[in-house]
């Protein structure tokens, strides 16, 4: 099974989520009846400092991410080649 090491960017992720849902649970409470809806009437009406402090915790969030795609897309290539290798070695042992 593919195993993957614990990287410290894994608490960043969780503390980029933590802080976008904290938006969202604010954004709902002070918009909650707004026809433009919570997210767009908080993103609309958010100072701009907190609004790109959202959008760089979102950033780092995707970032976070690919980060995580690239380590099981290497595993998984890493788990392959050594398939390949023991059937190339299976293959020599019957040629004996």
């Amino acid at each position: 099974m593919t195993q993957i090491e614990v990287k410290t960017f894994f608490y960043d992720l969780i503390h980029c989520k933590d802080k976008i849902l904290s938006n969202f649970d604010q954004w709902d409470e002070k918009y909650p009846d707004d026809e433009r809806g919570a997210l767009v009437a908080g993103i609309q009406e958010s100072p701009n400092d907190q609004l790109i402090n959202f959008l760089m915790n979102v950033q780092k969030l995707a970032s976070g991410f690919q980060q995580i795609q690239d380590m099981i897309t290497a595993a998984e290539q890493a788990e392959v080649e050594e398939a390949m290798r023991d059937d190339d070695d299976d293959d020599d042992d019957d040629d004996d």
